[in-house]
């Protein structure tokens, strides 16, 4: 029996959390004054609330699942499972949605599938599911413990040792460390499923879940405080050791926060700071980096002096957003949004919904309407939104696809929170001559007054003038071809005019003259930071074009790599360079790589050895994958380089979500991984 000592109010301090801001060029959610619930502890009105928009999703595509309320989701990477709930009916239908291209599908399952259940606890261990609990119809729940392999979509009933957690309902279930942690819930005490006779709890029972241990129901008993009995609370894990609770019913709604150390099996009441919300149930709860944040649910109607009255008579669903520092335990200002019935700057009210973390952004999917109801039917929400909590992290060095006279295509790796970016440029005045190409087996080095195709080395020792950046274009992809920019007129009239938009002129990209670029990404909470600068030139007349149809295969010997000669060769092909990257040396310039010659030669075709390949750096900016430049030199020189990426094989640990992540809806499993061996422009 684990000792417990007396329970502990801890109270911290709110620590003051800088934000950086960015210029968004999107419109932005208008936002009523402050959270209109907020208890004690207010703070002063000129406190700004978080920086936090809501952005409805309403292009999704595939087999979307009906609106519910008791359903659960967990997430694998971009992947969003959604099981269980139901309305008129309890639903026990798998689907998924992908949040990369906001695509629905149902996976064909196999296995033992559970029975639909609704209110019950569903946690995720890598690919690896777990549900448990629930209820099956009305009066009667489940204690029934199921495995869902992600990997292979397939279920599995699991039988653990020991007596095992008495059937429940919206009890709470977390994955912490290694724990499978239950805590709370309802159960009916009566023999007779349509006889109901409500029981609220607070036992806490856990399954070791460690790979190779077998699995056995432990059920501590706790000698000091704890929580009080509830159901329909929501909790959280933070870090490997601390189980968050807050919220929930037993009779009327709770609002108080326990945090559970499971190392020393302890209960410690909360007392946090800052504008306390309403006591509620039904709501969602999720943590981002160091912020809890909760949405919606069951809350109690105020009385007429705004006092939670202490019997409760009324209540509502909300669609407020609650903030809690984890670090501080300190309640933060959240926007507060007007509780309509249908809204495009936040979801409207709702409780009995699911939410899901995919990087920075909380998923919020369906649950109850506060305000529609047909008959003796709860009319759910169909709708899907998500939260976006912060502005987007700068994306890496703008990198070369190809150069041409006129033109650079340019690409920068993929931004999960981005909506679009900015790519923006400055004339390169400043460029150092470029030496001879050295021998085979060194850095890529300039040949006929060229640097490595297309690429600028950092001018040194050499003043520049202040630097002006201009924008190129604001797109939603992340590769681009570039053939001009826009600067502004210097006229009179927009020097008269300050402040206004000027009129601009687009100046076009001319052979041989270097250039920098930058790239930032956007949402909806405003601009992040820009990438580290990047230097490219332009071709020169007369140099033959870029190498095309390259493909890679995989031979005993390494890599076997061929080429189409350039559609525009401006005279006879003399040969061709295969460049490799390499790995980066000690004293390197961070997000700088350098390439090695590992072919030069008339053919179209080469292999590069395995011991070549033992030197190659695998850039994992997006899939990981080995990098090449291929280019061609007639009698002026060498021209761009075209360069792909040969994709590798992911980690042992990433397959099996990656093999989730790209198998085909109709599939009853997913088949081989995608062909890692193939080759990739940019």
């Amino acid at each position: 029996m684990p000792t417990s000592k007396p329970v502990r109010h801890v109270r911290m301090r709110r620590s003051t959390l800088a934000r950086k801001s960015g210029a968004c060029v999107q419109k932005m959610a208008t936002t009523t004054a402050v959270e209109g619930e907020q208890g004690s502890g207010a703070r002063p009105a000129a406190e700004k609330p978080l920086n936090l928009k809501w952005k409805r999703i309403a292009n999704t595509t595939g087999p979307a699942p009906k609106p519910r309320h008791g359903h659960r989701a967990v997430a694998i990477k971009e992947l969003i499972i959604i099981f269980g709930g139901g309305n008129d009916a309890i639903i026990d239908e798998l689907h998924v949605l992908n949040t990369a291209t906001n695509q629905w599908f149902a996976p064909q399952v196999r296995g033992e599938k559970p029975t639909g259940c609704a209110a019950f606890g569903f946690i995720c261990d890598g690919v690896r599911l777990l549900i448990f609990g629930g209820m099956v119809e009305f009066g009667r729940y489940s204690n029934d413990l199921y495995e869902l392999l992600a990997s292979r979509w397939e279920w599995r009933r699991l039988t653990p040792l020991g007596d095992a957690p008495c059937p429940r309902l919206g009890h709470s279930f977390n994955l912490v460390g290694q724990k499978a942690i239950i805590f709370g819930g309802l159960a009916n005490e009566s023999n007779d499923p349509k006889l109901n006779i409500p029981k609220y709890l607070n036992d806490l029972s856990y399954l070791e879940i460690r790979e190779g241990t077998s699995l056995q129901w432990q059920c501590p008993v706790f000698d000091g405080p704890s929580p009080s009995p509830r159901e329909s609370h929501a909790a959280v894990t933070i870090g490997n050791n601390r189980l968050l609770i807050y919220g929930g019913m037993n009779g009327r709604r709770l609002g108080d926060v326990w945090i559970l150390d499971i190392d020393q099996m302890q209960w410690n009441s909360v007392l946090t700071q800052g504008p306390t919300p309403l006591p509620r149930s039904l709501h969602s709860m999720t943590v981002i980096k160091n912020r809890l944040f909760s949405f919606g649910g069951w809350v109690p109607v105020l009385g007429e002096d705004g006092a939670v009255p202490s019997h409760e008579t009324e209540w509502k669903c909300a669609n407020t957003i609650s903030c809690l520092n984890l670090d501080s335990m300190s309640w933060e200002l959240c926007p507060s949004y007007k509780e309509v019935e249908e809204s495009e700057e936040a979801p409207c009210p709702r409780a009995g919904h699911c939410a899901a973390i995919v990087g920075t952004r909380m998923y919020v999917w369906s649950g109850r309407d506060a305000y529609k109801r047909v008959w003796n039917t709860q009319v759910c929400c169909n709708d899907l939104w998500y939260l976006e909590t912060e502005i987007p992290p700068a994306p890496t060095r703008v990198q070369l696809v190809r150069a041409g006279t006129n033109s650079l295509e340019l690409l920068w790796t993929t931004i999960s929170s981005a909506d679009c970016y900015l790519l923006q440029i400055q004339q390169y005045n400043t460029t150092p001559p470029a030496p001879k190409p050295k021998v085979e087996g060194t850095t890529i080095k300039a040949e006929s007054g060229q640097s490595e195709p297309g690429v600028v080395a950092p001018a040194t020792g050499q003043k520049e003038a202040i630097p002006q950046w201009y924008d190129i274009d604001v797109v939603k992809t992340t590769q681009y071809t570039v053939s001009g920019y826009q600067v502004p007129v210097e006229t009179e009239d927009n020097k008269q005019h300050l402040g206004q938009t000027p009129k601009m002129q687009k100046v076009e990209l001319q052979p041989g003259k270097a250039y920098k670029f930058r790239v930032c990404a956007i949402n909806s909470c405003g601009s992040g930071p820009f990438s580290d600068v990047a230097a490219f030139k332009t071709c020169m007349p007369g140099f033959p074009g870029a190498p095309s149809a390259i493909r890679i295969s995989k031979s005993s010997e390494g890599a076997h790599l061929s080429w189409e000669p350039p559609a525009n060769s401006a005279g006879t092909i003399t040969e061709y360079s295969v460049y490799l990257g390499l790995k980066p040396q000690p004293g390197s310039q961070p997000g700088t790589m350098a390439f090695a010659r590992v072919y030069c030669g008339p053919g179209s075709s080469c292999v590069v050895s395995h011991t070549q390949l033992a030197s190659a750096h695998v850039d994992t900016t997006s899939k990981p994958a080995i990098i090449f430049r291929i280019a061609a030199k007639n009698d002026k020189g060498y021209g761009p380089a075209t360069q792909v990426r040969w994709l590798q094989d992911p980690k042992p640990a990433d397959k099996a979500a990656a093999a989730v992540a790209k198998r085909p809806a109709s599939s009853p499993a997913p088949g081989a991984p995608e062909d890692a061996k193939k080759a990739k422009v940019g």
